[in-house]
């Protein structure tokens, strides 16, 4: 019988899993499933008398393949312009004969806010060498905040607020090419609409503070993508070291009835490094993001973003947007505690202390010559300073199956945001 470990946790501000390396995440997972299988029939996993793990190595062979690795989790949180929030997450990295990976998740609020992901992977696609993933997205949120584009001096009240919904179906295929390597392939549909929304506290809805903004009507963006992945890390849930590089081009076009024309490149790589031994680890992480297209081609909610749980967790989500940006992140990592939750589960909390900085870009003579004549407002101070932010958080590994962040972010012009997220940082 499958174990299942359910906890809750109370979250005033939950961080959503989004963010254009999301599914390269997920087919890494296979890689390091496979890395961990390769180390493992190298001998180098260390193991007590009991056949566990001794604290601080990965998983004991018997535990990548048991019906350990699943996990329940249980949410509620409170934001105070989206109210009460309920949901769940659940992922098994064994579903099935096959091995297959799912993973589902879903949160809705009592002011109309709703989020629900689900992943379904199978690492030998029809008996093949080929991986198959599918990603369903359905987002709706009454409430998105905009703070304007470029590196500004907004500060952290939104200059105005919209309704944004977002239903999106990806397929993804990908082949390991070597020990460490794998490339990836995407298509799929994505269909995003601007509403008026629910603005808060006076403010006003973007469609009339901003009605010039390129994509404020929404439309298709039906993407192809490449990936090319490079990983050395073990253990899904708290890797000790090794390297973790995406290198990720998406393309755009009306060729694939999408109402938008631009390309996207991404380099995102972490590196994680032990000091003195596995229960102290010190990482590091690097970002550049760079998006073409013009004039009406790409649309706001399309620019790079910095702020949030996946970059600079000091700033709220997309605080800053521009056609390119640039981050980079260091974390140090301690033990807390490693223990078995009844014989059933291996429980690893570890404490963390982060910094990071970085910047976006915005050239506006791309921009559409309406929105630069006639709302000079959505571009408030800009300047070329770098942003900082720092904090501190929570890092919980549920054996193979699930890792959960907790994290406390702080800045120059934000003060105490919590987020809670899935996935390890590096």
């Amino acid at each position: 019988m499958a174990a299942v470990l359910v906890a809750g946790l109370l979250m005033p501000v939950p961080a959503r899993a989004v963010g254009e390396l999301e599914l390269d995440r997920s087919i890494t997972k296979f890689l390091v499933l496979e890395n961990e299988r390769q180390a493992i029939a190298d001998g180098a996993p260390t193991i007590d008398h009991e056949g566990l793990p001794k604290p601080g190595e990965p998983e004991a062979p018997q535990e990548l393949d048991s019906s350990h690795n699943i996990a329940v989790l249980p949410l509620i949180g409170y934001g105070p312009e989206v109210g009460l929030i309920l949901g769940g997450k659940f992922s098994d990295i064994n579903f099935g004969d096959s091995h297959m990976n799912l993973d589902i998740g879903a949160t809705q609020s009592t002011r109309g806010e709703t989020d629900v992901e689900a992943t379904w992977g199978m690492p030998h696609l029809f008996g093949s060498d080929f991986i198959g993933l599918i990603n369903a997205h359905y987002a709706l949120r009454p409430t998105q905040d905009f703070y304007g584009l470029g590196n500004n001096d907004a500060g952290d009240d939104a200059l105005s607020q919209h309704e944004h919904h977002a239903t999106s179906v990806l397929f993804t295929l990908a082949r390991q090419l070597a020990p460490h390597w794998m490339v990836s392939g995407t298509i799929g549909y994505d269909r995003v609409t601007i509403g008026e929304g629910d603005p808060q506290d006076g403010r006003p809805s973007t469609t009339d503070a901003f009605a010039d903004l390129p994509g404020m009507e929404g439309g298709y963006i039906n993407p192809v993508s490449l990936s090319l992945i490079y990983n050395t890390q073990r253990d899904l849930t708290r890797p000790e070291q090794g390297w973790n590089v995406v290198g990720k081009v998406k393309h755009v076009g009306p060729e694939l009835g999408n109402d938008f024309n631009y390309a996207q490149f991404i380099t995102d790589a972490s590196y994680i490094q032990p000091l003195g031994s596995p229960k102290h680890l010190l990482a590091f992480r690097v970002d550049g993001e760079y998006v073409t297209g013009s004039g009406n081609d790409l649309p706001f909610y399309e620019f790079a973003s910095l702020g949030g749980f996946d970059s600079l967790e000091g700033f709220y989500p997309n605080r800053f947007l521009g056609q390119s940006r640039v981050f980079a992140r260091m974390a140090y990592q301690t033990l807390l505690a490693d223990f078995d939750f009844y014989d059933i589960w291996r429980v690893r909390l570890d404490g963390t202390v982060f910094a990071g900085a970085g910047r976006v870009f915005l050239d506006q003579s791309r921009l559409p010559d309406d929105l630069v004549a006639g709302e000079p407002d959505v571009t408030p101070g800009l300047s070329d300073k770098i942003q900082f932010s720092y904090g501190a958080g929570l890092h919980i590994a549920l054996s193979e199956a699930l890792s959960t962040r907790l994290d406390l972010g702080f800045s120059g012009e934000s003060k105490a945001l919590v987020y809670l997220s899935f996935g390890n940082a590096f």
